[in-house]
């Protein structure tokens, strides 16, 4: 005998009141002198048992049953199904109804010792349209509209509508149900006393109208979906599903449910099946907590970022339902960085594994009169396009990186007569173009400055830098006078450096760009011996200067730096006393996690290399090999993992000569070398001296990076856009600036 209550309202058509209760099913077959006839002497019933059920809502369910039924058959009228009421009463005030359940854990009549028994007479899963039993075996009958059934017999833990044996829509004082037990007897039975398992009858309040009942909680209840609505896929390719633990109030009240089991519940998200992990199914306290399971790419549509939806549970035996509106909340599931020409940052939500996704700059596009020129079929001055990298790496909620995002390649300008001589490369280490005067015919038309345009930064991730060192106590900032020989604006910062590659980033206020100069950067500095670092390399794009340098470890320890070894300094104009140093972070460039390369810049010899993969690209010739000044073209090979003009940043064309300047000279000049695209190292252009010795040149492409990630995978652009789909505008990439995509790869619920 199981009682219960459950203390909450229903929302659909189920119960707040469940009781269950059992009886015993006894025929007694007694032999009299071995004779050839049996007969049904009488019934008994045992002690009649009344069960109240009330929820707190006031409404109440009560039962009345015997708590056993005995036939007793003493040998006459044999060969006769026999029959007899299950004497059940049911009264609720619910003015929904009720619905009465009946179910056993074995369907045999057995006698004491097992060796005989009665089979039930129904053993499928439907009613059986049918007034008698045969011959040795048992039955329960049911009315319905005046005919008879003999119904299936339901597993106490799964119960259907075909085991209904009574039910009512409107409240009821009294119901008593026409249910018959029934049997019939030939001469084959073994005498003996042959009893059932408690049959157990279950009873269920319907919901009225306005009922609800609440799921308690669903965790983790955010789903982070990609941008065409599929969820993440985490590192081997395969899209995630989402598992979420759910509670809901126990039906009951006290915790001994016999037989109490996943099978009796079926959860739903988004109307979607949610299947029931059985090893996580528990009662803990007044709550039922299980896992479930649901593929929201099998929704159709496809959920979208920002929508919401609910999860159900069904009772299967009861027919009512919880549940829980907006539990499930589709998010993003990747962050986007475009371009800003500053560093940005971005800090980890959760702890797991992230798919990281950084496109280079390409270089600076041909003008308008340059694509018009048509030199070498109209496929000169194209720029390179930035390279793709992409990999995976665990971090923890609250971990933050520094984000380079790579800008375009300035433009070549449309102009005459030397107006602009440097076309500057992007953020990030594009390096710049030059200038090149080209006269043919009468130079006083047809003369341009056809110079190369600038190459595309590298964008990247990397670890945050945690000191600035303008709040450091050796950091001076000194406004050096006009007319000294140094035209310094600060004196310091120092910072304590091993040997490596570098990257000290400055952001400045009231320096224009026309009062920057360069920078100088010392390992040692005193009044009679300054030692500057290698490959000094300075770049400015707004408020941010960035100065790179190396330290070969072939340059000694300071001695006159105490406990330092580095001063970075920056030449600008001393007119502007407003000038101010805000910060300054220097990075460790080979500690950089991934890195899409830059492409270079366009020339009008040749397009620019492409950047990325494990070798950025070479220049694209657009003439032929038999042009009488390919011999004096500059091809350079792009940069590898180990080679190229250095780390970070590409190379810069070299600046035209004054003795070139001359629109009198009517000859093929020299035409201006594009920048190289910057990356993990940058690529080359055209090196050397600017003059007639090299007609022109492009800049050869930065390389990726993927060292620092899991799963790693680089390359730049093909001309096959069928095999290069991470250039499409299912990426940021716009085809000029950089980007970077952050995205999940694994979240709290995700699951393969």
């Amino acid at each position: 005998m199981i009682k219960r209550v459950t203390n909450n309202f229903l929302k659909k058509k189920s119960s707040p009141i469940i009781c269950f209760f059992g009886s015993m099913l006894v025929f007694a077959i007694i032999l009299l002198g071995y004779s050839s006839s049996y007969a049904v002497a009488g019934v008994s019933y045992g002690t009649t048992k009344t069960n109240n059920f009330a929820a707190s809502n006031l409404r109440y369910i009560r039962l009345t049953y015997p708590e056993s039924t005995t036939f007793n058959i003493d040998g006459t009228n044999l060969n006769t199904t026999m029959k007899a009421n299950a004497n059940i009463q049911v009264a609720t005030n619910s003015q929904s109804g009720f619905k009465l359940y009946i179910s056993s854990s074995e369907t045999s009549l057995k006698t004491s010792d097992g060796a005989a028994e009665i089979p039930y007479e129904n053993l499928t899963t439907n009613l059986l349209q049918q007034s008698s039993v045969s011959a040795n075996k048992w039955a329960i009958f049911i009315q319905k509209t005046g005919i008879e059934y003999i119904i299936p017999l339901c597993a106490n833990d799964i119960l259907t509508d075909n085991c209904k044996i009574s039910e009512s829509s409107t409240y009821t004082s009294l119901a008593t149900p026409i249910i018959q037990y029934g049997t019939h007897i030939d001469m084959s039975a073994k005498p003996g006393t042959y009893s059932s398992k408690p049959l157990v009858l279950t009873a269920v309040i319907n919901s009225g109208p306005t009922a609800e009942l609440k799921i308690n909680s669903v965790s983790p209840s955010v789903v982070p979906l990609d941008p065409t609505g599929h969820t993440v896929k985490n590192e081997a390719g395969q899209s995630l599903k989402h598992k979420m633990n759910i509670k809901i109030p126990m039906i009951e009240r006290d915790f001994n449910v016999e037989s109490y089991d996943y099978r009796k519940f079926k959860a739903t998200a988004g109307g979607l099946d949610c299947p029931i992990d059985p090893t996580t199914f528990q009662k803990t306290n007044d709550e039922i907590s299980f896992d479930c399971t649901v593929d929201f790419n099998n929704a159709n549509p496809l959920f979208q970022v920002g929508q919401k939806t609910e999860v159900v549970v069904e009772t299967i035996p009861y027919g009512y339902i919880y549940s829980k509106q907006d539990a499930i909340q589709f998010a993003n599931s990747w962050a986007d960085f475009g371009y800003t020409g500053t560093p940005q940052a971005f800090t980890f939500p959760i702890t797991g594994k992230y798919k990281l996704e950084v496109m280079g700059a390409s270089g600076g596009p041909r003008t308008a009169s340059q694509q018009a020129f048509q030199w070498y079929y109209n496929k000169d001055f194209n720029p390179g396009l930035g390279g793709y990298s992409s990999g995976y790496k665990d971090f923890n909620a609250g971990d933050s990186v520094a984000l380079f995002v790579g800008g375009r390649g300035e433009s070549a300008i449309d102009a005459g007569h030397y107006s602009k001589l440097i076309n500057y490369g992007g953020f990030n280490g594009g390096g710049n173009g030059a200038a090149g005067p080209l006269s043919y015919g009468n130079p006083d038309i047809n003369w341009r400055n056809w110079g190369g345009a600038g190459g595309g930064g590298g964008t990247d991730i990397r670890p945050v830098s945690n000191i600035d060192y303008v709040t450091d106590t050796n950091f001076h900032i000194e406004l050096r006078p006009a007319g000294s020989t140094e035209q310094l604006l600060n004196k310091g910062p120092w910072a304590p450096l091993d040997h490596g590659v570098y990257q000290a980033v400055f952001e400045v206020e009231g320096i224009p760009d026309s009062d920057f100069e360069g920078a100088v950067a010392y390992y040692d500095l005193n009044s009679s011996v300054d030692k500057q670092f290698l490959g000094v390399y300075p770049q400015k794009h707004g408020n941010f200067i960035s100065v790179y340098f190396t330290y070969d470890p072939r340059q000694p320890a300071p001695q006159y730096m105490p406990n330092t070894a580095a001063e970075i300094r920056l030449k600008v104009k001393t007119t502007n006393t407003t000038a101010r140093i805000k910060s300054m972070k220097i990075y460790e460039l080979r500690n950089r996690i991934i890195v899409g390369g830059g492409g270079a810049g366009g020339s009008l010899i040749a397009g620019g290399g492409h950047g990325g993969g494990l070798i950025g690209g070479k220049p694209d010739f657009s003439g032929v090999t038999s042009d009488p000044y390919y011999p004096t073209f500059s091809m350079p090979d792009g940069a590898n993992q180990t080679a190229g003009a250095g780390y970070g940043f590409g190379a810069s064309a070299p600046v035209p000569d004054i003795n070139l300047r001359s629109p009198a000279i009517n000859a093929l000049q020299v035409q201006g070398r594009s920048g190289a695209g910057g990356g993990w190292i940058g690529g080359y252009t055209g090196q050397g001296p600017y003059d007639q010795t090299m007609v022109g040149g492009s800049g050869s492409g930065g390389s990726g990076y993927i060292g620092g990630v899991t799963s790693g995978f680089t390359r730049k652009f093909d001309d096959n856009t069928s095999i290069s789909p991470y250039w499409s505008n299912n990426f940021v990439y716009d085809g000029h600036d950089g980007s970077i995509r952050i995205s999940y790869a694994s979240y709290p619920g995700g699951t393969p």
